[in-house]
This record gives C-alpha cells, structure tokens and sequence, in this order.
C-alpha cells in the first residue's frame, strides 16, 4: 500500500481507490485501536462530516481502521498564511463546526471525566476532576485546526476520533483553547467567537494542565 501520511501513533496508507488505512505501529494497544474504531463509527451515525469507519483490521501484526478516503488540506495550513482577513474567514469556519459538533448528544461513548482520570495522579487533581459538571455533548477532545480538513469544495471534515467522550460543552471548548496554546492569535480569536470566557474555562483548564504531561506519555 502507498504511504501517504505519519503521525505519532500510526501511519497513513492509500488502502484502495476510496479508501485509505491508518494502521498504527507495532506495539500499539489494540484496546487503543479498537477504541478509536467504536468512536469513530459512533460520531459517524451522528451524521457528521467525518471519513466513515468501515472495518478494523490485522495487517503484518499491526491493527489499523479502514475509513473513507477524503481528499482534502489540513486546516492549519489554511489558518498559517499572513492575511487578517483570510484568518479570520477560516477561523469563523473553525469555531462554527465545532459549535455544530458540540449541539450534538451522545451516549456510547466515555464520559469525559472518566478520560481524565487515566491520567490525574494526585488527590487535589482527582477531586477537581469529580467536581467537574455532567453532560452528554459530543465532544471531539483534540479539536485543534490539524485534526480539520478541508475538502475541495470548502467543506470541514473532523479526524482523529481517539479522545472522543461525552460531557459539557465547555469542557471540549477548554481543551481547543488550550490546545492552541502555541498560537495565542488563533487562541483569542477562537475564544472570542464562543459562548465562553476566560473564567468559564479555569476549572477546565486546571485540570488539563495537570494531567497533560502523562496523557502525552501515555
């Protein structure tokens, strides 16, 4: 099979002419694998504009998903350029589809807190995590402009379905926030267009911070 694309965890391969295979390196948890499977084939009954999940496979001793092959640029190369303007534009694209994706309900997949808690290593983190509010809003847990592609005729496609949970939208809008750390322009502009300030996202942002050391080992 081709080589298209590398990632942390697995590499892209052309699998036929619509379809492509994320097969993830040897040694990679299949519970791990397998996971991301059920996620992503559970955001796709949603409806959402994302590659279809058709099967999971055993290829030379690795595991890998075969999904829909869609054609299309990350959306973090769009946001790169110098242009306000052009910034802008995508970044309105950016914060309205993932406002889509948080008016969705889920059930079948973890709840967000239990995700957390793989992760936090101390009693003042674990407490911080219980105290947390409930919910069942779809969220993506990466949604950051590298996990967007944009398709031929402009439309947003989502990717990379390992972190997705159920919860409170604003938990979903805190990991982005905080994900676009690197970028402090694109930061502010995402949090300008959301339902949410600064204070909202403390609690949130709290505890990302502290478990995100071990979630990156992980």
């Amino acid at each position: 099979m081709k080589h298209i694309a590398k990632g942390n965890t697995a590499e892209i391969l052309a699998y036929d002419e619509n379809c492509i295979c994320k097969l993830f390196f040897a040694g990679f948890p299949e519970k791990y694998a397998r996971h991301e499977f059920d996620n992503a084939q559970a955001v796709g009954r949603l409806g959402i504009k994302t590659p279809r999940a058709h099967q999971f496979i055993h290829l030379d001793g690795r595991n890998g998903i075969v999904y829909d092959r869609v054609v299309g640029e990350e959306l973090a190369s769009k946001m790169s350029g110098d242009d306000e303007g052009t910034l802008s534009d995508w970044m309105e694209k950016f914060t309205g589809f993932h406002w889509e994706l948080l008016e969705h309900s889920i059930d079948d997949v973890m709840d967000y807190r239990e995700f957390l808690l793989m992760f936090a290593d101390s009693p003042e983190t674990i407490a911080q995590i219980h105290e947390l509010s409930d919910g069942n809003c779809l969220l993506h847990g990466d949604y950051h402009p590298a996990n967007v592609l944009v398709g031929k005729d402009g439309q947003l496609f989502l990717i990379d379905m390992m972190n997705v949970c159920k919860g409170p939208a604003v938990y979903d809008v805190a990991r982005t926030y905080f994900l676009l750390g690197n970028h402090p322009c694109w930061q502010q502009k995402y949090l300008e267009r959301m339902p949410y300030d600064l204070d909202d996202l403390t609690p949130y942002l709290n505890v990302i911070s502290a478990i995100r050391a071990k979630e990156m080992s992980h």
